[in-house]
Formats: C-alpha cells, sequence, structure tokens
C-alpha cells in the first residue's frame, strides 16, 4: 500500500448537502474525478444555526476554508446552562484556548452560510454538480445508479448521502426505514440584531468576541440560544414534546406567538428574547435519529451510505454536521491508499469499521444529553467535549485494509 501515485477514480456522490460536498472537496483534492448528483432542481436555506466543533472545523480548515468560515462563523467561547424559571446558572464551561488543544475553532454558524462555502469550494474546483438529478435504481455490482429521467451514471464508487429520510436504505435492508421519532420536536427562529438594538441586555447577548451559548434547562424541555453570522442574528431553537408534528409531517410552520406563549413562564430574559421573535420563518420541526445499522453497506460492497443517511442524530448532539464532515474526509484519505480497483470493497469495509462505532457514541450521546437537558433539577447536564478531541484523518491514515 505504498503507492505514490493515487488511482485515478471516478466517485459519484448522491446528495449534495453537508457531508456530499464535504466528500466531494476531499475526494477531488486527491485527484478523483467527482460527480455529484442533487435531487433538488435548487439549493435552499433551510436550517438554521449548528456548531462546528474542532473534530470537523480541523477538516474544513484543512481544505483551506478557514477565511470563508471566520467571516460568516463565530467562535464559541462559553457555554452557561441556567435554570428555566429563573435564569440562575447551573453549570458554565469556558474554551479560551479550544484551538490550541484540539487542532481547531469551534465555530457557530449558520447552515447555509457552511453548506455555501463547500459549495463555492466544489464549484472552484470544476466538480459537476447536476441539479434535479433524482436517482430511480441503484446497481450495487456495477456500480451505477439509474436517474429518474433515465441516464444512467457510473463510477468506481458511490457514496449516499441523501438525508435522515435517506430512500437508499431501503435496498441495503429491503425495506424503507422511517428515522426514529423521539417524540420531541424543535421550534426555530432567528432573531435579527435590531430587535435587540434598544436593551442593553438582549445587546449583550450579540457580543461576539466573547460568545456565549445560553442553555435553559427544564422538565422536558430546553432551549438553546446563541448569535451567528457574525452577531447579525441569534439563533434560538427549543426542544419540547412534539405539537403539530407528531404524524407525517415534519417541518410545520407555526406562529411567534405558540413559541413564546409555551416559555412565557421562564426565566425573564428568555421570555424577552422570545418576545422578539420574527412573525414568518418560525418553525416546528420532527426530531427524528437511527437506531444504529448492521451495515451501510451496499453487497458488492461498492456503494456505501456517509452523513444522515447512515447515523441522522439529534441536534442535542451538535455533531450532526460534524459527523458528516468527517466521513467525507474519512473516505477520501482511504480511497487514497488503495492501488487497483479490486480494493475498493476493502475500502470501505474499513471505512464502516472506522466509522461506525464513533458515529453510533455521538448518536447516543444526543440521546443522553436531552434527558440530561430535560431535568428540571439537572445541575447543568454538562456538555462532554471529548467528542471534539479526534483526527479523523490521521484515524483514515491508520485503520489496517484487509485487502
Amino acid at each position: 500500500m505504498g503507492s505514490a501515485t493515487i488511482l485515478p477514480l471516478q466517485v459519484v456522490i448522491v446528495g449534495a448537502g453537508i457531508a456530499g460536498l464535504t466528500a466531494a472537496v476531499a475526494c477531488a483534492e486527491k485527484g478523483f474525478s467527482v460527480r455529484l448528483l442533487e435531487s433538488t432542481a435548487k439549493f435552499s436555506h433551510l436550517g438554521a444555526g449548528l456548531m462546528i466543533s474542532a473534530n470537523a472545523s480541523r477538516v474544513l480548515c484543512g481544505m483551506g476554508l478557514r477565511e470563508q468560515l471566520d467571516k460568516c462563523g463565530i467562535h464559541m467561547k462559553r457555554v452557561v446552562f441556567k435554570k428555566f424559571d429563573d435564569g440562575t446558572v447551573l453549570d458554565e464551561r469556558v474554551y479560551g484556548n479550544i484551538e490550541a488543544e484540539l487542532g481547531g475553532p469551534n465555530w457557530q454558524i449558520h447552515r447555509a452560510d457552511l453548506h455555501d462555502v463547500l459549495l463555492q469550494k466544489a464549484q472552484d474546483l470544476g466538480l459537476i454538480i447536476s441539479m434535479g438529478a433524482k436517482v430511480s435504481k441503484y446497481d450495487p455490482e456495477n456500480p451505477s445508479v439509474v436517474l429518474e429521467d433515465g441516464e444512467f451514471v457510473q463510477g468506481d464508487v458511490i457514496l449516499v448521502a441523501d438525508g435522515y429520510r435517506s430512500r437508499a436504505r431501503e435496498e441495503i435492508l429491503g425495506k424503507y426505514m422511517e428515522p426514529r421519532f423521539s417524540g420531541n420536536s424543535a421550534y426555530r427562529s432567528i432573531i435579527h440584531r435590531s430587535k435587540f438594538e434598544n436593551d442593553s441586555e438582549l445587546s449583550e447577548l450579540m457580543k461576539t468576541e466573547n460568545q456565549t451559548t445560553y442553555v435553559w434547562v427544564g422538565e422536558g424541555c430546553h432551549i438553546l440560544g446563541y448569535p451567528i453570522r457574525r452577531g447579525e442574528y441569534f439563533n434560538v431553537v427549543s426542544t419540547q414534546p412534539a405539537i403539530r408534528t407528531t404524524g407525517p409531517n415534519y417541518v410545520v410552520p407555526v406562529t411567534a406567538a405558540e413559541f413564546h406563549d409555551r416559555y412565557a413562564h421562564w426565566d425573564p430574559l428568555l421570555e424577552k428574547i422570545l418576545s422578539k421573535l420574527p412573525e414568518q420563518n418560525v418553525l416546528e420541526w420532527k426530531l427524528c435519529d437511527l437506531e444504529p445499522l448492521n451495515t451501510w453497506l451496499f453487497p458488492g460492497g461498492k456503494i456505501v451510505l456517509i452523513g444522515d443517511a447512515s447515523h441522522a442524530m439529534l441536534p442535542s448532539a451538535a455533531q450532526g454536521a460534524g459527523m458528516g464532515i468527517e466521513d467525507g474526509a474519512a473516505i477520501a484519505e482511504l480511497l487514497a491508499r488503495i492501488e487497483n480497483r479490486s480494493q475498493i470493497p476493502a475500502v470501505l469495509k474499513a471505512f464502516q469499521k472506522l466509522r461506525l462505532p464513533r458515529c453510533t457514541e455521538v448518536v447516543d450521546s444526543g440521546r443522553q444529553n436531552a434527558k440530561k437537558w430535560h431535568n428540571k433539577d439537572a445541575k447543568g447536564g454538562t456538555v462532554t467535549d471529548d467528542i471534539w478531541d479526534y483526527d479523523v484523518v490521521a484515524a483514515a491514515r491508520q485503520i489496517t485494509l484487509e485487502i
């Protein structure tokens, strides 16, 4: 396995979300030919704030994206857990030297901004992105896909990043597997800084030089709030028993009043924040994850699920995007180690061996965090940051390939 020349593979990636784009960029930078198949006709800016912790940010920095992400992300410096009713501080973590310790920053960032940066990088690399390309059939042995318009697309390896409601899982499992409903939903919205300008207490929340994430914990509920987009918006997301998303609906618009009134009796600071919610773009999202799969590999070992398609997790893990980014970096590193195409199944098996246990652990952390944060008597339900101390590129270079 000591070849100095990387085999020029043809890589097909289904899905151009965070995981798919990261995999595409990582593979292109190894010299592979990459084609992305995106089912939507155009990209939307759905979603809100998310965290990219050091385990994932070090990958993005390694792709040369530090400057672009620093322009739209905020470095998280502190996490404060507060009692739901009076705002008493239950726990506090300060992350002053996280980059020096773990090799990357902790960014709070809008999902759309992260996607835009990755998309621009893919376009700068000249990658082919086919929009409105819906896969109707997979051929695991070939490997190839047939699109709904009849086009046949073949590659040496196919990476399927078609999201938490993945249709590709059906071909592996022999039946469609719905994500596991947690019983909870999330209200999500972002509030423009102008709504806070005339209030000194609220304006303090928007300061980016000492960025603080607040977590209010209560019985069966918790709420996160933090600034994004360099302090242009305040991101707020709550988790509580589902109201309008208990059936087939996964995303439902709600009124600002519904969100506010649900938490009107909580900490006066939080109540003040929620009184500034916009009238539009307040959404309730169904919260789901996946039971760990026995395999992410199609028969034949040349097609593999990555990202949310294989390990969707609750937002309380704060690692959904992070694990997809790790997947993309890992698969590129492993594919770069092979000397001939017959070794692709061994590489994908090594990818699964490397990634499945880690992602299963992180999925479980999301469930455990939600339990801790939904106890009004919890002493903060502390943040566990050991997950951040991980170098996926080094791990992918070290794992044994069973050729």
